[in-house]
């Protein structure tokens, strides 16, 4: 098998891994309202979803260096544009104390946090001298 179909296939395997995560959640989670036991369900779940990462890694550590900076610089800047467009969307449709305006703010808050997780972890790993 050629690199080039394992990479497909990687990434094949990468987005039908994330399709059943997402499935096994909409499934085990209620439309109208929470679980009945959320501390246990939330880390179970988040286990679930914690499966889809190795296989990332794997996707990301078989891809070359300038494919790696398209996606870190597609996420940041696309990621970011299109959160706040959508942000800002809601927020002036809806209010601010809406629940899909509230949801996305939780979101956006998440994605903030996970950010700078993420940075400082780089940044210790001495990441930011070397590059």
């Amino acid at each position: 098998m050629t690199h080039r179909r394992k990479y497909w296939v990687l990434w094949a395997s990468v987005l039908g891994v994330a399709a059943l995560a997402g499935v096994i959640i909409g499934k085990a989670v209620p439309t109208q309202a929470g679980v009945e036991n959320p501390a246990l369900a939330f880390p179970l779940l988040l286990g679930v979803w914690g499966l889809v990462i190795p296989i990332t890694w794997l996707l990301w550590k078989r891809t070359d260096d300038l494919q790696q900076q398209g996606q870190l610089v597609s996420w940041w800047w696309g990621g970011l544009s299109g959160t706040i467009a959508i942000l800002v969307y809601l927020l002036v449709y809806f209010g601010r104390h809406s629940e899909l305006s509230l949801g996305a703010s939780y979101l956006f808050f998440g994605q903030c946090a996970g950010f700078i997780i993420a940075w400082f972890v780089w940044r210790f790993r001495g990441r930011g001298e070397a590059e």
